[in-house]
């Protein structure tokens, strides 16, 4: 599910395992086009898809900020990189690479980009 927030940050979150986890989403299990079809609720404060299946906004957020820190934290180590030099290689202050990374601040679309850039240009040479 990809998430704009509110303030224009973006997110990709997956919720398949908040899914299978909650017996009440089981119609969003089998049927696609059921899951597509999820509106964004009453004042923005979840995914609606009816008076039954929602997902709170918080808990979108807990998973945007846990799922985009495993994200980056993988990606460094699948370059076998430290935090500095990761930071210094998509230019991105060590400092906010450790928020980044430990879940504290959401994992921005520009970070993201830029490591998928570096992995591209590392392919190509």
């Amino acid at each position: 599910m990809v998430i704009l927030w509110r303030g224009g940050a973006e997110s990709v979150v997956d919720v398949s395992a908040h899914l299978n986890e909650y017996a009440v989403f089981a119609p969003l299990r089998r049927d696609d086009e059921r899951f597509h079809a999820v509106e964004v609720g009453e004042w923005g404060w979840c995914a609606h898809w009816s008076n039954d299946m929602e997902i709170a906004s918080d808990t979108l957020w807990r998973l945007a900020l846990e799922q985009g820190a495993e994200w980056l934290r993988a990606w460094r180590t699948n370059k076998r990189m430290s935090q500095s030099e990761a930071a210094r290689a998509l230019g991105v202050s060590p400092r906010m690479w450790r928020y980044y990374e430990s879940g504290t601040h959401l994992l921005p679309k520009t970070v993201r980009l830029a490591a998928i850039g570096l992995d591209a240009l590392t392919k190509a040479a």
